[in-house]
């Protein structure tokens, strides 16, 4: 079981699913597919 909590988000352009640990995602509020796109984030209330 890993000890940091991963968000999984979608891609926007080609559907692929990528996972990112929480605390990047909250630091830089964007995630990577495995092709490359950037993902935007936003934080959830």
């Amino acid at each position: 079981m890993p000890d940091e909590e991963e968000i999984e988000v979608r891609c926007p352009v080609c559907g692929k699913t990528a996972r990112v640990p929480a605390k990047q995602a909250e630091r830089d509020f964007k995630a990577r597919c495995p092709d490359g796109h950037e993902i935007p984030l936003v934080k959830a209330i």
